[in-house]
């Protein structure tokens, strides 16, 4: 049998022995759906954070968002269909038309008008509390993440990272 194959069993071995919940990080900073681009980018900067697991308001996790998210939205410009459900959020569920003056005008602010939902990334890599930690660990590498959010009943409770797996490894060393 390979020498690391061992290892891997050991690591394994070691990590059934925690319960995921035991090590997540409750204390995590969310954002809205419904936020403009403009809050978002406050809240970074305010928070010191360059992403942020995304909740809908019943507190479901519905995506992920981070700085890079921000700066490609601000870098292009905006799709028909982006442009077309910004004039229907301007006009309300009645309809109407805005001359093309004003919807320039609206590009330029668009990250006033534009919410989080439209620059996210929707497909959230999640967990349930009661996975085994070595199958989280799995998942993280099996994934290529650095992140993995943990929910219970689908709402999000917290996360944890790939540096705090390697931590609870070390510190058992």
């Amino acid at each position: 049998m390979p020498e690391n194959t061992i290892a891997i069993d050991d690591i394994q071995e070691r990590l059934n022995q925690y319960a995921l919940k035991d090590f997540i990080n409750k204390d995590l900073l969310t954002a809205y759906e419904g936020w403009s681009i403009k809050k978002l980018s406050s809240f970074f900067v305010k928070h010191k954070v360059s992403g942020a697991p995304v909740i809908a308001s019943d507190d479901e996790l519905v995506g992920v968002v981070t700085q890079s998210d921000i700066v490609r939205f601000e870098s292009r410009e905006p799709s028909e269909r982006e442009m077309k459900k910004l004039v229907e959020q301007f006009c309300g569920p009645f309809g109407g038309t805005i001359d093309p003056a004003e919807i320039r005008r609206m590009q330029g602010k668009a990250n006033e008008h534009c919410t989080v939902n439209s620059i996210m990334t929707p497909s959230v890599i999640s967990t349930d509390v009661n996975t085994s930690m070595a199958k989280a660990c799995n998942t993280v590498i099996k994934m290529g993440i650095h992140r993995l959010f943990v929910t219970e009943k689908g709402i999000l409770i917290g996360v944890i990272s790939a540096m705090d797996i390697l931590k609870l490894l070390v510190t058992e060393e």
